[in-house]
């Protein structure tokens, strides 16, 4: 299968789908003055009206719920990451992750993470999407595209990372283990293998990035000291 055909017309949920909404009830005689916050959970979006739609957009901070499935990974790096909440190889992972994931941001590195769960529950997989992952995106919950990219890439054992292009290709199967060795520094490699035809990082950025190799490398093996991680640390096979 063609993966941009795969892509197309799909979504991905971000971290905002996932996350219930804060809301300040109206005030009545009855309250003294004094404003409650209430949790409120998002209806489902076939049980609700246009008009309130438009009003839970107002109240998302300006954040899109979903995104188009290709536009948000075209051109770019790629990270396809198979987790689950259950998993407490994933939990440490992600953690390392999220802090790998923030740090290329900032730098404006072309890399995305697609989040592909392995929760039993849509509630499970919610929670440690919107609690414990980087700002990253997620492929929906029991959306057929799960089974598809679970099958395509052979995933039999949790945590797992495969890097690949935004045509499918991978890239490395060990990307676990490239962030667990290098830290940020793998990107590089990522980055060159993936040959993007559009504005690479600029000189400068590739520059800083060299200059700070040493200490990088550093940080990243204090980071792993930090959450007690370990290069070895097992994955849990789901066969």
């Amino acid at each position: 299968m063609i993966m941009d055909e795969l892509w197309k017309d799909k979504i991905f949920w971000t971290q905002e789908k996932c996350r219930e909404k804060e809301v300040e009830p109206e005030k009545s005689d009855s309250d003294f003055g004094q404003t409650i916050n209430i949790k409120e959970i998002r209806v489902p979006d076939s049980q609700t009206t246009g008009l309130e739609d438009e009003e839970a957009d107002k109240l998302s901070e300006g954040k899109p719920e979903e995104v188009d499935a290709f536009k948000s990974i075209e051109n770019k790096v790629i990270g396809l990451y198979f987790a689950a909440d259950w998993c407490i190889p994933c939990q440490e992972f992600t953690f390392l992750l999220k802090q790998t994931y923030e740090e290329l941001k900032e730098r404006i590195s072309p890399f995305e993470i697609v989040f592909v769960s392995f929760d039993k529950k849509i509630d499970d997989m919610k929670t440690f999407f919107s609690e414990k992952h980087g700002d990253w995106l997620s492929v929906p919950y029991k959306d057929p595209l799960v089974d598809v990219l679970k099958s395509k890439y052979e995933i039999k054992a949790i945590p797992k990372l495969i890097i690949i292009r935004d045509n499918g290709t991978i890239i490395t199967e060990k990307g676990r283990k490239d962030i667990q060795d290098k830290g940020i520094i793998c990107f590089r490699g990522w980055l060159q293998k993936a040959n993007l035809s559009a504005t690479k990082p600029s000189e400068k950025t590739l520059d800083s990035e060299k200059q700070d190799e040493t200490k990088l490398v550093e940080n990243s093996i204090e980071k792993e000291k930090t959450v007690s991680f370990k290069e070895n640390v097992s994955s849990i096979t789901i066969e």
